[in-house]
């Protein structure tokens, strides 16, 4: 138990203070870029964490049953009154169930944001925040070449989380001709997840994008 809360705490601090989220990576790195840890971003490493959670869980639930004896005892010693035992009881059985069902019943708030929104940007040591240019770097298809794109609302929007087969089915593109177009070979899995495949081919998302509009045209 020792052991799974010190990992707990551990793998908090690493995706809190690390594996930084989108708006903190624009302030860090000037760029949205993808970060990893031994090959995992900060979503794997989150599932890691909620496993070590329910692993905690049981060898909790484990502990209680192999001192349940002592644990009566004390609680017994603690509050004598049977009454007050009953009702604390109860309303501790309450508080865990409510507790443990609590984010099955809630509804996130949806604001969906401007794919030109402008992001806030670290220039001098205190780190005081100024606005950046939302314009994002795309490659040409045909020569390589760096030009400027400018993204509308309902544009085309990769992320490195996102598998290939999950890619090619929200925009209806074969992986094939995405494979192809990026220089991976068709023999790559495509469960493979795009920041582990830009970081081994070197390509960036806004190549995927463009690769996609370009097969939709």
């Amino acid at each position: 138990m020792f052991i799974c809360m010190t990992a707990m705490i551990c793998l908090g601090l690493l995706i809190k203070y690390i594996l930084l989220p989108g708006k903190e990576r624009w302030i860090v790195y000037g760029d949205n870029v993808d970060l990893y840890f031994l090959g995992l971003d900060r979503h794997e490493w989150g599932t890691i964490h909620l496993i070590i959670g329910f692993v905690l869980l049981g060898l909790l639930i484990l502990h209680i049953i192999l001192h349940w004896k002592t644990i009566l005892a004390l609680y017994s010693k603690l509050i004598k009154n049977k009454s007050a035992r009953i009702i604390i009881t109860v309303g501790l059985i309450v508080v865990f169930v409510l507790l443990a069902t609590f984010p099955f019943f809630i509804t996130p708030d949806i604001q969906e944001l401007e794919r030109n929104q402008k992001h806030n940007v670290s220039l001098q040591g205190n780190f005081e925040k100024q606005q950046i240019n939302s314009e994002h770097q795309t490659y040409d298809l045909n020569n390589g070449s760096v030009k400027k794109h400018h993204h509308s609302k309902a544009s085309i929007e990769v992320k490195g989380y996102m598998k290939l087969c999950e890619v090619a089915s929200k925009y209806n593109v074969p992986c094939s001709y995405l494979k192809k177009n990026l220089g991976i070979p068709q023999s790559t899995s495509d469960d493979q997840k795009l920041g582990w495949l830009r970081k081994k081919y070197d390509f960036k998302m806004s190549k995927v994008e463009l690769i996609i509009e370009k097969y939709k045209k």
